[in-house]
């Protein structure tokens, strides 16, 4: 995870975003990429008789800004120890943030982030999602992986091994196991390949799913969940049925999700 993509807007979320990709940086010897997408397309006045006119004062007054916000960024990461970029697009956030990321290891972002779900569906690359105001800098705590046995979770699985690696512990989490689905010791033995050793939890649901597995990685002391999500038509259904949504609107931990 050498190749890290920072998307940010200036919302209240930024600094979470920044500071877990400079941690991320860090443990991983990686190279952050700032994002700042404003979709200037988007700010075209309709006329009454077709057409579109942009509007020159307001793209004018939203480039200044991105062009402050990138200099404040500039400024605040070139003390650092970390290398890094700051790129300005006109793009739309989401089609920037896929195009950012052919080349990332990782996307960082935010749980408060509404795109996070287009986000997740969209790249290729996984995606680390911090809760609002709780940036992601320590890397060595356990991490739990939240398994289901479905494609989405064995590739959720497959690129956390970088974190992993850093984890002091490594959990796998199964709620009431289905009979038909990939086993989670068949996940374990996956790991134990990669110099991983992973302990397997058969769990009971007590209440919702999602609740079970909170309950669960706070329980071992998480600093990190890992799941997959899958997403089907506009409805965005979720892997593990409204698990994930639930994980997404609630998780007080980090997530690093696939699709």
């Amino acid at each position: 995870m050498r190749s890290i993509l920072c998307p940010i807007d200036g919302a209240v979320t930024m600094d979470d975003r920044l500071e877990t990709a400079l941690a991320l940086a860090r443990v991983m010897d990686g190279h952050v990429s700032v994002q700042i997408a404003s979709p200037f397309a988007e700010l075209a006045v309709w006329e009454p008789f077709g057409g579109a006119a942009l509007t020159a004062e307001v793209i004018d007054q939203v480039r200044r800004e991105d062009t402050a916000l990138a200099a404040k960024v500039d400024a605040r990461l070139a003390p650092q120890d970390v290398p890094f970029d700051v790129e300005q697009t006109a793009q739309a956030p989401i089609p920037a943030a896929y195009a950012g990321a052919r080349f990332a290891d990782v996307v960082v972002t935010s749980l408060a982030d509404p795109l996070v779900e287009e986000l997740v569906l969209g790249v290729r690359s996984p995606v680390l999602a911090v809760p609002k105001g709780t940036a992601m800098t320590d890397f060595s705590k356990p991490a739990v992986i939240a398994w289901d046995g479905g494609i989405e979770a064995a590739h959720a699985l497959r690129a956390s091994l970088p974190l992993l690696h850093q984890a002091g512990a490594v959990h796998i989490l199964t709620v009431d196991e289905k009979p038909d689905a990939l086993p989670a010791l068949d996940a374990a033995t996956y790991l134990s390949r990669h110099g991983i050793h992973a302990e397997v939890h058969g769990l009971t649901a007590n209440g919702p799913i999602a609740a079970t597995l909170a309950d669960a990685a706070r329980r071992l002391g998480a600093g990190l969940i890992v799941m997959g999500l899958f997403g089907r038509s506009r409805l965005r259904e979720l892997l593990l049925g409204g698990v994930s949504r639930a994980m997404l609107d609630n998780s007080t931990l980090p997530l690093l999700l696939a699709h």
